[in-house]
């Protein structure tokens, strides 16, 4: 299911009508902060009831965390609803974009093992136990359009040239860790956050994200491959739907400490 981008102009299906790179474009061009929009009632269930004609009777759903959004909240009463011949499940990763697929990879392979359900929610709070995302914001504008910061707070922050390090903790919310004068500063700070979190650590999982930052995301790429503790290292565009909110000129690292089982399964597939 996918989640609209609205501009006042014209509307877009995330990963359908517009990829990241053209949205960030757009978004840059634009003088205006889009609007989103969760998927339909309607959608959702035609998706659901087309894997029901595919052999499932269990559906495990992996929305945007609960701390960023109140759709992952309702989605599970509705769907009971509508159709009560089915096992649906709503797991709350309390993260977002590229994240919530690995979730998703992880529960296929439990699955295709034979884990019930609960089996796997288990060892997914396990491997959520075991990961940490820190983020720059270069420019403020967005979050101050969209109320993740005060007018005040965040006009003050331009006006100094501040770049708030923002961290997407455990409970699925962000917030703000320090606010360093530059954006250069910020994002060696969380470099060192990283370190700080994966010193004696082993397999981990690193992601480079951003938005409009490629490049500087490969170079990112490249320190982060060369840590002793590197398993793999991504780059991952920020999916439009959040990047609507939190806006142009954002890079991040996630980190991930692996376990054995969770190595096996992600060689295969990243």
């Amino acid at each position: 299911t996918r989640t609209t981008i609205n501009f006042k102009d014209k509307i877009y299906v995330d990963g359908q009508d517009i990829t990241p790179d053209i949205f960030y474009e757009l978004l840059l061009s634009k003088n205006e902060v889009p609007t989103t929009s969760a998927p339909t009632t309607g959608v959702i269930v035609g998706q659901i009831e087309k894997l029901m004609r595919e052999g499932c009777n269990s559906v495990i759903h992996f929305p945007i965390s609960f701390g960023l959004s109140d759709y992952g909240k309702n989605i599970k009463n509705i769907v009971d609803s509508l159709i009560p011949n089915l096992d649906f499940y709503v797991y709350n990763s309390k993260t977002a974009c590229i994240m919530q697929g690995l979730f998703a990879i992880l529960a296929e392979n439990y699955a295709l093992k034979g884990y019930t359900a609960q089996e796997i929610f288990t060892k997914l709070d396990d491997y959520r136990s075991r990961q940490t995302q820190y983020f720059v914001v270069d420019d403020l504008k967005y979050l101050i359009k969209n109320g993740r910061l005060s007018g005040i707070t965040g006009n003050i922050g331009i006006l100094l040239k501040l770049k708030p390090v923002l961290c997407l903790d455990y409970d699925g919310k962000i917030y703000t860790t320090e606010k360093i004068r530059t954006f250069s500063k910020a994002t060696e700070r969380i470099y060192e956050i990283i370190k700080d979190y994966t010193n004696n650590k082993k397999d981990v999982l690193y992601i480079s994200i951003h938005t409009n930052k490629y490049d500087e995301a490969v170079k990112q790429k490249e320190k982060l491959d060369n840590e002793p503790n590197c398993f793999k290292t991504i780059i991952s565009t920020i999916t439009s739907t959040v990047g609507a909110h939190l806006g142009s000129g954002i890079l991040g690292i996630v980190a991930i400490c692996l376990n054995e089982e969770e190595k096996e399964i992600f060689s295969r597939v990243l």
